[in-house]
């Protein structure tokens, strides 16, 4: 009796790491699909004997691939972006949800269901008015007002600066702003109130009691927060390829003109090898998910304890 049971239990914990092992295949296909095209010589890709694994290394994919993207320009501008819209997104948002969460105000209800809202309208239904606002930045329409006073001209040109995305942040309207600031209220809303009437006796603010005791004692949405926007902002290409225009590019944006820089870079026939041009991408590809990679590698402990401890379903 004892070894059917046991039988029983091996033969369904073998069939869970094969269901599994599947999975965790289907996820890792087109990983090493890409590895083993980027370090493949192009002439091996023409022998029917090779699959996975290539007879002749090479890395020039890797080179062509780092030259044509201006990789260290497109990483730099990724992380300036990222990084930037990320630690405004933490400050506005978290201001935000404390305060849907702690304070009474007139449309409160009507106000966060607007926030929600905007996470069902697609980028694509708001990309013009969003893109002329940053064209002709006007706040509060006094640009317009100052032109009609002293009869002038000026006008201010957003697009293709970082403070395009800076700005939309800093208001807490930014990619994915409005899922920020429902997990900052569903996290203060489960806190203790005791904590704010202790600082309150004590002669705390509002905004003294959510820098100095809210805030610290949420770290673990801080962190699920910033690595949420960090990775979308970096992965961002509607959005991005929008406002910064021609000139300046994120590693995503040059990702997609790959294929053209690579024929001007390659020249010649080769630039028309389909075969040559795939290994180059393949190799590009892997180069643009390498940031992501690394972090996943060091953050990912900390965000599954974040998002564990904050609740999100």
């Amino acid at each position: 009796m004892i070894n059917e049971v046991k039988t029983k239990r091996a033969f369904y914990m073998g069939l869970k790491y094969i269901v599994l092992v599947l999975l965790a295949y289907q996820l890792l296909y087109p990983v090493l699909y890409m590895i083993s095209a980027s370090i493949k010589d192009p002439l091996d890709s023409y022998d029917p004997s090779v699959i996975w694994i290539p007879k002749n290394f090479s890395a020039t994919g890797f080179i062509d691939a780092f030259k044509s993207m201006k990789y260290l320009d497109a990483l730099k501008g990724s992380m300036e972006i990222s990084l930037g819209c990320a630690v405004l997104d933490v400050m506005s948002c978290a201001l935000a949800g404390y305060g849907f969460a702690r304070f009474k105000f007139p449309l409160k209800n009507l106000l966060f269901a607007c926030v929600i809202l905007t996470l069902m309208v697609p980028m694509q239904t708001i990309i013009l008015p969003y893109y002329m606002n940053m064209r002709y930045f006007d706040p509060l329409g006094l640009i317009s007002a100052f032109n009609s006073v002293f009869d002038k001209t000026i006008s201010i040109n957003l697009v293709g600066k970082n403070i395009a995305f800076y700005l939309p942040s800093l208001f807490g309207a930014g990619i994915r702003s409005g899922l920020y600031i429902y997990i900052f209220r569903q996290f203060f809303e489960g806190m203790d109130k005791a904590l704010e009437e202790s600082a309150h006796i004590d002669g705390c603010g509002p905004l003294r009691t959510f820098l100095k005791i809210m805030l610290p004692n949420a770290r673990n949405a801080i962190v699920t927060v910033f690595l949420f926007s960090f990775v979308w902002h970096f992965n961002d290409y509607y959005l991005t390829k929008q406002l910064l225009g021609t000139n300046r590019r994120t590693l995503i944006v040059a990702l997609s003109s790959l294929r053209i820089d690579l024929a001007a870079l390659i020249g010649g026939q080769t630039a028309f090898d389909p075969i040559r041009i795939q290994t180059r991408i393949q190799a590009g590809c892997l180069l643009a998910i390498v940031p992501m990679f690394l972090l996943y590698m060091f953050a990912q402990r900390k965000l599954a304890d974040s998002i564990e401890h904050i609740g999100i379903k």
